[in-house]
């Protein structure tokens, strides 16, 4: 390691003299700079102790324009570095920016809540500490896309892992009820039954089973956001051969806050199974 650095601080006389005063370098010097440089580059790249992290909540929320949305942030330790942006200073070094698909990042609120040039009034930054929050008032359907929570106090610039936020209309999906099959009732002794859900929104409808009227508990999915802006959701239920056997008739039904809910009813005697 010695040679090497010998060799380097050698190099680096030859660089920062001239041809006729290389013989004067202070080699000593130079090599008590570049080893003072490598150690602070090694502790910078493999400690992470001093980094803090960031992290954003929820991962994905969808709402109806109109309607005003929170994104929460928060860092592992409290952010107290002087930062400045634009013609504004805060004692916050925490940004939060908006990337849609093929698009570049946009800025949008400096220092914790200082709203960038450009930038529409509905939105607006708060917090201090390691708790902070953007708030879109009355949101438009431009307002989608992915939002990033920025912290860049000190040495490491670190970014939350982002907030997806879907904007559309009031939409109720389609249910479907599909039946077990005959080969599961037969051979595995069980009957699953699954209420499929499609091209509602926004996401947070909820679907409930009953079994002759009696309900049922079934394994939820989350979510899934379609290519036409709306959301597919799916419900199983897992019933014995021989409840099923006995069963007259089963319904799903999805609901939402206030909305009136929506009820698909299979009969079995319907079915084949």
């Amino acid at each position: 390691m010695s040679a090497s650095i010998s060799n380097v601080t050698t190099l680096l006389c030859f660089i920062l003299q001239t041809p006729s005063t290389y013989r004067n370098c202070d080699v000593t010097l130079i090599r008590n700079m570049f080893t003072l440089w490598t150690h602070s580059l090694f502790l910078a790249l493999s400690g992470s102790r001093g980094q803090i992290t960031v992290t954003q909540s929820p991962e994905a929320t969808a709402v109806l324009a109109g309607q005003t949305v929170s994104l929460s942030c928060r860092t592992s330790s409290a952010v107290h570095s002087n930062c400045y942006y634009g013609s504004s200073g805060s004692k916050q070094c925490l940004a939060w920016y908006l990337q849609k698909p093929g698009e570049a990042p946009k800025f949008l609120i400096g220092g914790a809540s200082y709203r960038q040039s450009g930038i529409p009034g509905r939105f607006s930054g708060s917090g201090s500490g390691s708790h902070f929050t953007l708030t879109i008032s009355g949101v438009q359907a431009e307002d989608a896309g992915h939002y990033y929570c920025q912290n860049s106090e000190s040495l490491w610039v670190t970014f939350g892992g982002g907030t997806r936020l879907d904007v559309g209309s009031d939409a109720t999906p389609v249910l479907t009820v599909l039946p077990p099959s005959s080969q599961e009732v037969s051979g595995k002794n069980e009957a699953t039954l699954t209420c499929l859900a499609n091209k509602g929104f926004p996401s947070n409808w909820k679907l409930q089973w009953t079994v002759d009227g009696s309900a049922r508990t079934g394994d939820m999915s989350h979510g899934i956001l379609d290519k036409d802006g709306k959301y597919s959701w799916s419900n199983t239920l897992s019933l014995s051969a021989g409840e099923w056997s006995k069963v007259v008739s089963v319904s799903c039904k999805a609901t939402r806050d206030s909305q009136t809910p929506v009820i698909e009813t299979l009969r079995r005697s319907d079915c084949s199974a």
